[in-house]
């Protein structure tokens, strides 16, 4: 059993997960390099891989159901959420588009066109929607930038450029805690940015490398029940513990195969239980932690 322990030094080594579900396939509950994991309000767990499925599986792993995007020759999707309602916002990434759905996969609306123009994306990585039913939609490319829409889809406004000094290289995801701060991580600046709902830059932590407060390749952040932030290093084979600051409170990983294990960690989510699920991506598993 994992216990989270704020006192201690930022390093924990030999974490076990509770249990693990998932391996190398084409068959229910089986992935190919899964790359974006949602955790829904009720539990339950989204998740594509390189062969453009999404997947449904109980809070245990139990595979549910699935069904596969309209198109996916150009590219697979790297992003998913759930919103509140249960519905499934996924980053159709390389149709420069973003597709929602209900929990059974059938499509309720879709929205995006290829350009660089207002309400327009390259390569979108994910969508989120806040408390009041906007839609932050984040990219990268040449745009490298966050959108935001309203709940009826209209485009509001970007932010993430020249407006913030050094602007976002691939934001890869979007987290919206419980004050309406987003956080995201700005994974080709090996940092983590957050920003107040209108878009104005609050702050910034993390830089290259492997030590505590470093970075490489942040692919994913998630809220934890605390307010800390989880965040997943896909090149560091990691996960780690922050502070709202930036300091490093616990890492845990290392590089293999067993238990405990990651090899290029694509996404975590945490349930308010503290609860930790971890899309080990090249192990083509879900690891599951208890803080």
């Amino acid at each position: 059993m994992a216990v989270v322990g704020g006192c201690r030094k930022p390093s924990i080594s030999g974490r076990q997960p509770d249990f693990w579900f998932g391996e190398r396939g084409l068959g229910h509950g089986q992935f190919v390099y899964p790359r974006a994991m949602a955790l829904a309000p009720d539990g339950c767990l989204f998740i594509v891989d390189q062969t453009a499925r999404i997947q449904r599986f109980s809070p245990t792993g139990e595979f549910e159901t699935c069904w596969q995007m309209p198109e996916w020759e150009a590219g697979k999707p790297t992003g998913l959420s759930v919103d509140a309602a249960g519905r499934v916002l996924v980053a159709d990434t390389h149709y420069h588009r973003i597709i929602i759905y209900d929990r059974d996969g059938n499509e309720l609306t879709r929205f995006g066109s290829n350009g660089t123009g207002d309400g327009q994306f390259l390569l979108t990585t994910m969508a989120v929607v806040d408390r009041k039913g906007q839609i932050y939609v984040a990219e990268y490319g040449d745009n490298d930038r966050i959108s935001l829409f309203s709940s009826d889809l209209k485009f509001l406004y970007s932010f993430g450029r020249e407006d913030i000094g050094e602007p976002l290289i691939r934001p890869q995801s979007i987290a919206i805690d419980k004050d309406d701060t987003l956080w995201v991580t700005d994974a080709c600046r090996h940092r983590i940015c957050h920003f107040s709902p209108d878009g104005k830059l609050l702050g910034s932590f993390g830089s290259l490398g492997r030590e505590p407060g470093q970075l490489q390749y942040p692919y994913h952040v998630a809220i934890c029940p605390d307010g800390t932030l989880l965040v997943s290093e896909f090149g560091n084979n990691r996960l780690q513990r922050f502070d709202r600051t930036g300091k490093s409170l616990e890492i845990w990983g290392s590089t293999g195969t067993k238990p405990g294990q990651l090899v290029s960690p694509w996404s975590v989510a945490v349930t308010d239980k503290g609860v930790v699920y971890v899309l080990d991506s090249g192990n083509n598993r879900v690891q599951v932690f208890r803080m």
